[in-house]
């Protein structure tokens, strides 16, 4: 099976909203086996949304559109895909009443323009949004597999993971290209491939290689039926773990972040930040996670020197003698970080991340990075290109790994 993802909206053509549905769903397909041919972006016309659909339908086995299912005007892509099939728009009664409902529950009269979205294809299986008023849509024709999505991620992504993909993953049976991704960070690509091409003759599935920051995905791809591929899909994780050890930090969706919360749950150890050039972004990773309560006491966005001093209780000579930005300051907010919130494990973090230096001529996207328990204190220092955003967000990779090898090492 190969898919084309066709995004609908002109908000997606001016830039206003980011295209953050076709790489979800580009992710999604490939863990299932399911290659993606095209992603295409179409503006709000009927006539733009059809040519793309005809052309998918041509080349591919599945076409999924993602907008266009909203209540006004130029919502068209119901309409679209009616016409291309010669297929009428009814009222499906069912969903209309739980519009009413919806709005109902949030003490509003329905606007009349939202039984638009109760219009469904005739002969389509609707798909239920749990977070929205426009209902998603699946069908087939001769063969050929027709999804209709919901443009809000937030509407999109349930509705797709609960409903839709275990669908697909069914009917591909068979047909699998297999995909089995590890996270790697602390190694760039070309380090990682030289590692891997000294284990010898590489007779085992294709290795991919994605670069996020300084993370790296390897993604292994195994062909064939679903139990021949994972056999050597297996073998192959055997032989990239040992060559490349605790570089590896997880799998599939597993983010750094989730790593070390799980890290400090199953260990029943706590955690504090104190952050400077970061922000605060680190510690608004941490609590995207659920259940983050658990084990991260808090953090200090200490990004002034009166803060450093006044809030974080550091040593003023330390900060005149060494400057804000250095090993021993970065040490030293760590340990505070510590004291401040009485958790075991504490993160310091100061650097520059620009555009301008300080007023000691460091240079832009130096960066120290502390981690402190009650028995050591480890640091780094890093030298960072990009802007201020890739600066920071580098920061925050490189702290999260740090935590997580003094973790496995409790």
């Amino acid at each position: 099976m190969q898919a084309d993802i066709i995004c609908v909206g002109n908000e997606l053509l001016t830039g206003l909203i980011e295209n953050s549905n076709a790489g979800f769903l580009s992710r999604r397909l490939w863990s299932a086996g399911i290659p993606v041919r095209e992603v295409r972006v179409v503006a709000d016309d009927e006539r733009a949304i059809g040519e793309a659909l005809g052309k998918a339908l041509q080349e591919s086995d599945l076409a999924i559109l993602t907008g266009g299912l909203g209540p006004t005007d130029d919502d068209l892509t119901r309409e679209a895909v009616a016409a291309i099939l010669g297929l009428e728009l009814v009222l499906n009664q069912q969903w209309f009443e739980k519009m009413d409902q919806f709005f109902s529950m949030r003490g509003i009269k329905m606007p009349d323009n939202n039984r638009k979205q109760a219009l469904v294809i005739k002969g389509s299986t609707i798909l239920e949004n749990k977070r929205g008023t426009a209902p998603g849509a699946m069908l087939n024709t001769d063969g050929k597999f027709i999804i209709l999505l919901p443009g809000p991620p937030h509407e999109l992504q349930i509705m797709f993971d609960e409903q839709v993909l275990p669908y697909l993953v069914k009917k591909n049976q068979g047909k699998l290209t297999t995909v089995k991704t590890l996270k790697c960070i602390g190694l760039g690509e070309s380090m990682l491939e030289e590692r891997i091409k000294a284990i010898g003759k590489w007779d085992l599935p294709p290795i991919s290689y994605v670069a996020r920051g300084f993370e790296v995905d390897l993604q292994i791809k195994g062909s064939g039926d679903l139990e021949s591929a994972s056999v050597l899909i297996d073998e192959a994780e055997k032989r990239l773990r040992n060559v490349l050890g605790d570089h590896i930090f997880g799998s599939g969706d597993d983010t750094l972040a989730d790593i070390v919360a799980k890290l400090l749950t199953e260990k029943k150890l706590t955690l504090s930040l104190a952050e400077s050039c970061s922000g605060g972004l680190l510690s608004d990773t941490i609590t995207d996670i659920p259940g983050s309560s658990k084990f991260y006491r808090g953090g200090m966005v200490a990004y002034s020197l009166k803060a450093k001093i006044e809030a974080l209780g550091l040593d003023k000579e330390l900060l005149d003698r060494e400057g804000e930005v250095s090993d021993a300051v970065a040490r030293a907010m760590a340990e505070g970080a510590n004291s401040l919130f009485k958790t075991d494990l504490g993160v310091g973090i100061t650097g520059i991340a620009g555009p301008d230096s300080d007023l000691s001529g460091s240079p832009v996207g130096l960066v120290y990075v502390a981690v402190a328990t009650s028995k050591l204190c480890e640091s780094r220092k890093l030298n960072f290109g990009g802007g201020r955003r890739a600066i920071k967000e580098r920061a925050a990779q490189i702290a999260l790994d740090m935590v997580r090898k003094i973790l496995i090492n409790i």
